[in-house]
C-alpha cells in the first residue's frame, strides 16, 4: 500500500523471472467495465488509438483517460501539447478509454469543461513526463464541491507478468471516504485499509473472484465478481462514495503484459538453433540456410538471441548472437549471418490493431 503520485516509479519497459516464450499471438486487453452496473456508460472517446501516426521505430508512451469525480458528471482532457490530435472531448464519469500512443515526453494536461473546448473553463491541470516504453492513467480524481480536484498519474507496470498469472492494481479512488478493505469470502486480500488514492498490488492465479468492499466500521458496502485472466495487469478502480448520492463502483480493465514478436531469418552458410538469454530458452530449433521462422513471441526488455548448430544448444559453440532492447508491441526481423546478426527497423504489432479495434 502506497501513495500513487509520490511512488510512481517509471520501472518499466516493463519485464526477473522470465515467463515462458509462446509462438502466439498477444491476447487483446478488455474493455473496460463498471460493476455493478450503473448509469455511465463504458465506451472510450478517443476512437483512433494512433492519431498521430506513430511508427515502430518512434519512442512512444501508452495513455489512457478516465474520470472518477461523482461531482464532475462529465469532462474534457486535452494535451496541450497535441493541440485537437489530444482532445478528448467529452468523458463521463465512470468512463476510462481505450489506450493512445503518444511520444514519449514532457506534457501538460489540462482538465475543462465538458464541450467547451481548449479554451474552456479549466477545472485543473497536470504536468508529468511521460518516459519512454511507460503505460500510464490519468484519471480526474477528487470532489469540485470541495475544491479537490486534480489529475493523477497512475503508472501500470506491465513488465514480468507470467502467462499463468496476473498482477492486479487496486486504487482507491473514493474521496471524502474512511479507509476501505477489499477481500474475497475466501481470504484474498486485494487491499487492507486503503486511503484515499492508496494502492494495492498482488500477484493472482487466474480466475474468477468475488470482490468484497468493507468500510473501516466494518460494513459491506458492495460486491462485485471480477474476472483475472493469465498474462495481463488487471487495475479495479474503487470509484462512487460510501453514501447515497453515487453508488460505489468497481472500474475494471486489463492490460496486456508487454512482449514483443521475433522472427530469425539464417543468412548463413550452415543451419542454426536459437536460444535467449536470460533463461536458455530454445526458441528455434533448426533454421536451414536462407530460410525465414515463424513469429517468436519474448517478454519485451533487454535480450540476446544466441546461434549454436542444431541440436548443441548452449552446451555447443555459439556461433553468433545479437544483443539488445526489443520494445514492446514491436515486431523484429533478425538475421544471423555466421557471427554477425542484425535488425531490421521494428513495426508495430497487430497487437495494438487489435487493442485498438475493441474501443
Amino acid at each position: 500500500m502506497r501513495k500513487i503520485t509520490a511512488l510512481v516509479l517509471f520501472v518499466l519497459l516493463c519485464l526477473a523471472a522470465i515467463p515462458a516464450f509462446a509462438q502466439t499471438e498477444t491476447p487483446s486487453p478488455d474493455q473496460p467495465t463498471i460493476t455493478p452496473e450503473s448509469t455511465a456508460e463504458i465506451s472510450t472517446s478517443i476512437t483512433n488509438m494512433n492519431p498521430l501516426n506513430l511508427v515502430g521505430s518512434d519512442d512512444v508512451t501508452f495513455v489512457r483517460f478516465a474520470n472518477t469525480v461523482i461531482d464532475v458528471p462529465s469532462v474534457g482532457l486535452y494535451v496541450q501539447e497535441l493541440g485537437d490530435k489530444g482532445m478528448i472531448k467529452d468523458l463521463s464519469f465512470g468512463q476510462v478509454t481505450n489506450e493512445m500512443l503518444l511520444p514519449a515526453g514532457n506534457y501538460n494536461v489540462v482538465a475543462h469543461t465538458a464541450g467547451s473546448g481548449s479554451e474552456g473553463k479549466v477545472l485543473t491541470t497536470m504536468k508529468w513526463n511521460f518516459q519512454q516504453d511507460t503505460s500510464w492513467l490519468v484519471t480526474l480524481i477528487g470532489l469540485r464541491s470541495k475544491a479537490s480536484l486534480q489529475l493523477e498519474p497512475i503508472n501500470l507496470l506491465r513488465n514480468d507478468i507470467a502467462d499463468d498469472m496476473s498482477r492486479v492494481r487496486v486504487v482507491n479512488l473514493v474521496a471524502g471516504a474512511p479507509a476501505l478493505t477489499v477481500s474475497t469470502s475466501t481470504g484474498d486480500d486485494f487491499g487492507h485499509s486503503l486511503g484515499w488514492s492508496d494502492v494495492f498490488d498482488a500477484d493472482m492465479k487466474p480466475g474468477m473472484y468475488n470482490l468484497t468492499v468493507i468500510s473501516k466500521d466494518g460494513k459491506a458496502l458492495t460486491d462485485s465478481a471480477v474476472e483475472v485472466g493469465g498474462g495481463v495487469l488487471v487495475t479495479v478502480l474503487l470509484v462512487g462514495s460510501v453514501d447515497d448520492s453515487q453508488p460505489l463502483q468497481l472500474v475494471t480493465f486489463n492490460s496486456s503484459a508487454y512482449i514483443s514478436r521475433i522472427k530469425f531469418v539464417n543468412n548463413g552458410k550452415t543451419p542454426i538453433q536459437i536460444f535467449v538469454r536470460p533463461g536458455g530458452v530454445e526458441l528455434v530449433k533448426s533454421l536451414a540456410v536462407g530460410e525465414t521462422s515463424e513469429w517468436v513471441t519474448v517478454p519485451s526488455g533487454s535480450v540476446t538471441f544466441v546461434s549454436y548448430a542444431p541440436s548443441t544448444g548452449p552446451m555447443g559453440q555459439e556461433l553468433g548472437s545479437w544483443i539488445g532492447v526489443v520494445q514492446p508491441f514491436r515486431d523484429v526481423t533478425i538475421g544471423f549471418a555466421g557471427n554477425i546478426a542484425d535488425a531490421n527497423v521494428p513495426d508495430f504489432s497487430p497487437a495494438l490493431s487489435e487493442m485498438n479495434a475493441a474501443g
